[in-house]
């Protein structure tokens, strides 16, 4: 692999797997002695092809990089460079693809990955098939601590989802089939009968799933529009949609959330979950208190309104601001339902909070600006961004948010 190679797999492979990471530049120096290297706080990674490479990738993100996120490239890079002269193109795209695939599940269980690996490929062609005009959903878990070999009473777990039956066997919602640590089919768990708790790190539709997954298990799950979602140490680990996979660094994003308590920004992060894996699409708006009285100008006065007087819940004056109101009844956002939170950012318009959770409005529509690029849900959140931090949840999942820079143009503060 050359030089020119290396920087298009990190540009076309890697980025997209450490959200809102851009490869900046190439050093022409010796690569440190470990494939990669945090640095700046946590700002900067280091990636090189091999131990004493002629040269190094810096790749960079507003969300810092953690000790995980770098372990996690390793397991990556390995598998890539292992087999990347294994083939040529037009194979290659395909085998590295793969080959991310077998490092994530390295990463996950390095004892263990070819069962992992077997799992997700039985995944992979259930996505592509249907069962009796449906498309099936499937849940699986790994216990680690269950050491059970495969035999007649305990079939493998790839036997298993190759056979026609196994589309009924599980789903994305409520129930998982349990293997051990060696990939036999041991047991069979009902979530619908589990209390399940709040946890911050995972959508809400997938919560019983995640709570689930403690340091001994792995929870995979294959969802109806073939989206694989990975949950470890009770939390969302990876997602795979549209054949790439995605790390989540949950705490690193709520770090970048600026303003208001840990309460409101957890909040915050636990609704702009649930709305991105809803498919919904939404704009949330945390601002600064100071700043509220510039969002709507009083007629008589100068300057301009971002937002109109009727869409403000504190005097409601149109239906939608009423209902809203009294249906919120002056609580804060982090001590609102989490599924209301979900379902009125999914409104179409702006969700506006001040830093400490007060809830100014719901469903606002945003005056922007006449010379705004993008959609109509980019530009009003790049309009709110002067006023605190703004999020965008695109209709396909995608969430960014946006700040004012030092000469007050909106800057991406994280995305995933």
């Amino acid at each position: 692999m050359n030089q020119q190679e290396f920087t298009a797999l990190i540009e076309q492979h890697i980025c997209p797997v450490l959200a809102g990471a851009t490869m900046v530049n190439v050093l022409r120096q010796p690569a440190p002695p470990e494939l990669v290297v945090i640095q700046e706080n946590g700002q900067t990674m280091l990636v090189s092809p091999a131990k004493g490479a002629e040269y190094t990738v810096v790749i960079k993100r507003n969300q810092v990089f953690s000790a995980d996120d770098a372990q996690l490239i390793k397991a990556i890079l390995r598998e890539i460079v292992a087999n990347f002269n294994k083939t040529t193109a037009p194979y290659r795209a395909r085998v590295i693809k793969y080959a991310i695939e077998v490092g994530v599940c390295k990463y996950l269980a390095l004892t263990n990955y070819p069962m992992l690996v077997e799992v997700l490929d039985g995944f992979d062609s259930w996505s592509r098939r249907t069962y009796e005009g449906r498309q099936p959903t499937f849940s699986v878990v790994v216990d680690f601590a269950n050491q059970q070999p495969v035999d007649e009473s305990h079939p493998a777990i790839g036997t298993v989802l190759a056979a026609d039956f196994s589309a009924l066997l599980s789903n994305s919602v409520e129930s998982a089939l349990v293997l051990s640590a060696t990939g036999a089919l041991v047991d069979y768990v009902n979530f619908t009968r589990a209390a399940v708790a709040n946890n911050s790190f995972a959508p809400g539709h997938f919560m019983a799933f995640a709570n689930y997954a403690d340091q001994q298990r792995v929870c995979f799950t294959l969802t109806a529009n073939g989206e694989v979602l990975v949950f470890k140490d009770q939390q969302l680990f990876f997602s795979k949609v549209n054949d790439s996979w995605n790390y989540y660094n949950h705490h690193s994003t709520i770090a970048a959330l600026s303003g208001g308590s840990l309460a409101v920004r957890k909040a915050v992060y636990e609704t702009i979950l649930d709305v991105s894996f809803a498919r919904t699409g939404g704009c949330l708006a945390v601002v600064r208190l100071a700043d509220v009285k510039q969002l709507v100008v009083e007629e008589g006065k100068s300057g301009q309104s971002v937002i109109k007087q009727d869409d403000l819940l504190a005097q409601p004056t149109s239906l939608k601001s009423q209902t809203l109101s009294g249906l919120i009844q002056s609580r804060k956002f982090q001590d609102l339902d989490r599924m209301a939170r979900k379902e009125m950012v999914g409104i179409d318009g702006a969700t506006i909070l001040t830093y400490q959770g007060e809830v100014l409005a719901v469903g606002a529509i945003v005056k922007i600006d006449g010379d705004s690029t993008g959609g109509g849900r980019l530009a009003a959140t790049k309009t709110l961004a002067a006023y605190g931090t703004a999020i965008k949840v695109s209709a396909d999942g995608m969430v960014e948010a946006f700040v004012r820079d030092e000469q007050g143009n909106p800057t991406s503060v994280f995305e995933f």
